[in-house]
């Protein structure tokens, strides 16, 4: 099975009005939980855009991001650098940027970039929803 490989059908407004909503079961009397399907097009709308995300983070702006980092340096007050100055506590964690990955792809900028690709899933849902409900033609032409 390779995920890549399989066909999926565009999402339409009749597509989404022929989806079975999602199933509420009853855990006890008093909490409800909504139980939703795993090939529901909002999940796999969301979760391909984020994946999408992460890898053109990862393989295509990574070096872009190092690079202007980079450029920029540290901050400095008084053309001095904070550690320079004294601050013990201007030291970056570092921790926080330990990765096992060559390209040195960290746990900031996993969560940045899947931010970015939650954002960008939402945003396709939220036009699909308003197309679908309004009829409204996005075209250019």
């Amino acid at each position: 099975f390779n995920p890549f490989l399989c066909k999926m059908a565009p999402i339409t407004a009749r597509g989404l009005k022929t989806l079975k909503p999602a199933r509420v079961a009853r855990t006890s009397r008093k909490a409800l939980t909504t139980v939703a399907a795993i090939g529901d097009p909002a999940s796999l709308t969301i979760s391909a855009c984020t994946a999408g995300s992460l890898f053109l983070g990862r393989f295509a702006f990574l070096d872009l991001q190092r690079d202007r980092v980079a450029k920029q340096g540290l901050p400095v007050q008084n053309g001095v650098t904070h550690l320079e100055a004294g601050d013990k506590r201007s030291v970056e964690f570092e921790g926080l940027f330990a990765t096992n990955d060559p390209a040195g792809f960290n746990l900031v900028d996993l969560l940045m970039w899947g931010s970015v690709g939650h954002a960008v899933g939402f945003l396709v849902l939220a036009v699909g929803s308003f197309k679908a409900g309004t009829g409204y033609d996005f075209s250019v032409y």
